[in-house]
């Protein structure tokens, strides 16, 4: 494959794309039929030789799959051409034309290396800037406020749970309901169109989660989305809250609720014993309630919200996930760097069984393929660099009643940093003022899109004066070992920092950790930069500059507690020695709020 072959490839996809155009307006100007099906005749050779073309790219992709299903429907086409007209124009609206439109997303992502993407904005929708005044107004001119995008594949009786709850509690809320099939065996099919005024759509051959999703995304003509997976139970208010929230700021992008079962700490436990003691549990939890809500960095969909304007311009879900791990992360990523907020809405929960639409494609080595292409487009790794730190969440969080202010140092993406805003917004109804500086610039392009002020420092010594005084709370996520700056000097300028009675939250490794010693043995590069602080003669040194330790938190490693045992009884047999020893070892690092 070159830059040659590739450009004749996407130009043969634009063709087709104008053939689908000219189908509808034949059909509609009532041409004859014979002109019609030598469109259609052409749009399959050329997905053959399209297809024909990929199959030696070593980049995992779903072309004959997609292929198939747009032979299969073609074939429908051509014979409903002469006896349903209206299904005819039903299958090229949601099914040809948007398997088109997958079909060219898979391409150019397998051509992405070959291309100069500024030449194909069509093909890849990132290299324009979004207007948002483009988004708004396009929204202003949906057919009803919000499109349930329902995916399911087999499992039938919890798809008809998942479905039933739709119908039974979206009530309060004008929205279509959207069906997507994925090549069901079971009957959802027949089901689904069983549901009177559901948009059906139905896959022949499956699609596996993302082009899934996508498809049903297309068909979407509500100005919002919300996409759902078929292993979720929804209870009243659940889609009225989510509305709520989206339209109560011009610059949220992405809502999702809380559920049963689910990490990224967006998992609500409500007990209950069944499907109907969970309905009613809940239906009296979903109370609409602006303190429950979080901005954050990257947000699960539980339900994917958006603006349906917003997800067609980033290019919906991204083709390159082939099993859908991490797409999540993604969407978040592009949506946020769109200028969208992602809101977390901690007042509803919906119940999730787990994995049932996506478990096909969660298999083998699947989170560790997705999380390698989110590193490989990003340069950053989606859980190390983009989620929360939970072990932040023990600080003593009553004595910031009084933040108005923080300053994050060194906060990756600024995960961690958000989820302390939230914290306080949650219990005090303060919404502080976010200032991000860090010594890594992959960081700044993130830190921007959730912080008030952010940009880049070489040390903490180069924040500008402008800033003495101004905050309540210093939060320093990367561990002081790390930093370019001694002791001394970090505390100097914490202390210009902050205004009076103020906090710092900041972390020191634990550098006779059992983690720190198997990296020496392995030659742990990065170990050889690090300084050494023992935690006495650290406390001493934030006494001396006017600072009060407040809490001291010990971050335990449990996953080498055997490794551990056995050491400690190399170096010594006294039972007390040998327990302190162990202590020792296992605390890889501990965390320490001090005020001023």
């Amino acid at each position: 494959m070159d830059a040659c072959i590739s450009k004749k490839i996407l130009e043969l996809l634009t063709t087709g794309s104008e053939s689908i155009f000219y189908i509808q307006n034949f059909v509609l100007q009532g041409k004859p039929t014979k002109n019609i099906i030598e469109f259609m005749d052409n749009i399959l050779d050329l997905i053959h030789v399209v297809e024909h073309q990929i199959k030696e790219e070593d980049l995992p992709n779903r072309v004959s799959e997609i292929n198939l299903n747009i032979d299969y429907y073609i074939a429908q086409m051509k014979q409903e051409l002469e006896l349903d007209i209206e299904r005819f124009l039903y299958n090229l609206r949601y099914h040809l034309k948007s398997l088109f439109r997958v079909l060219e997303f898979e391409v150019a992502y397998v051509l992405e290396g070959y291309i100069d993407k500024s030449e194909y904005p069509h093909f890849y929708p990132e290299v324009e800037r979004i207007e948002h005044q483009d988004i708004v107004e396009q929204g202003a001119q949906a057919v009803c406020q919000a499109s349930v995008v329902l995916l399911a594949y087999n499992n039938l009786e919890y798809v008809r749970n998942c479905v039933e709850s739709i119908l039974a509690h979206t009530e309060d809320v004008e929205y279509e309901l959207i069906l997507v099939d994925n090549g069901s065996s079971d009957g959802t099919r027949e089901y689904f169109e069983s549901i009177e005024g559901a948009k059906v759509i139905h896959l022949e051959y499956n699609l596996h989660v993302v082009k899934g999703f996508n498809i049903g995304l297309m068909a979407a003509e509500g100005k919002y989305c919300a996409a759902v997976c078929n292993d979720f139970i929804f209870a009243p208010n659940w889609l009225r809250n989510l509305m709520i929230c989206i339209e109560s700021d011009a610059e949220i992008g992405f809502v999702s609720p809380g559920a049963t079962s689910i990490s990224n700490d967006q998992q609500i436990d409500i007990p209950f014993s069944s499907i109907t003691d969970f309905t009613k549990r809940a239906g009296q939890y979903n109370v609409s309630n602006p303190r429950k809500w979080q901005e954050r960095v990257v947000l699960l969909p539980n339900v994917l919200c958006c603006p349906t304007a917003l997800l067609e311009r980033i290019g919906y879900y991204d083709t390159r996930y082939y099993r859908g791990e991490f797409l999540d992360d993604d969407i978040s990523f592009r949506i946020r760097r769109a200028g969208y907020k992602l809101i977390y809405c901690g007042d509803t929960v919906t119940h999730h069984y787990g994995s049932l639409t996506t478990s096909s494609d969660h298999q083998n080595n699947s989170l560790e393929e997705g999380r390698k292409i989110f590193l490989n487009k990003y340069g950053l790794d989606a859980w190390n660099d983009a989620r929360m730190d939970m072990a932040y969440y023990a600080c003593d969080f009553s004595k910031f009643d009084n933040v108005n202010a923080i300053l994050g140092v060194n906060v990756k993406c600024g995960a961690t940093l958000l989820q302390l805003k939230n914290k306080i917004w949650n219990q005090f109804g303060i919404s502080p003022e976010i200032t991000a500086v860090t010594t890594e610039s992959k960081y700044l392009i993130d830190l921007q899109t959730i912080s008030d002020v952010s940009f880049s420092i070489r040390s903490l010594q180069d924040i500008p004066r402008e800033f003495h005084g101004k905050f309540d709370l210093v939060f320093i996520e990367q561990s002081l070992n790390d930093l370019n700056d001694d002791l001394d000097a970090i505390f100097f300028v914490l202390k210009k920092l902050l205004r009076s009675q103020g906090h710092i939250i900041l972390k020191l490794d634990n550098c006779a950790s059992i983690t720190n010693i198997f990296e020496l043995i392995q030659s742990a590069e990065h170990l050889h930069r690090k300084k050494i602080f023992m935690p006495n003669p650290f406390k001493i040194t934030a006494e001396k500059n006017g600072f009060t330790l407040l809490k001291a938190i010990s971050l335990n490693n449990h996953r080498n507690q055997s490794a551990v045992e056995k050491f400690s009884r190399l170096i010594t047999s006294a039972e007390t020695e040998r327990k302190h020893l162990q202590d020792l070892l296992k605390r890889d690092a501990i965390i320490y709020q001090f005020f001023k």
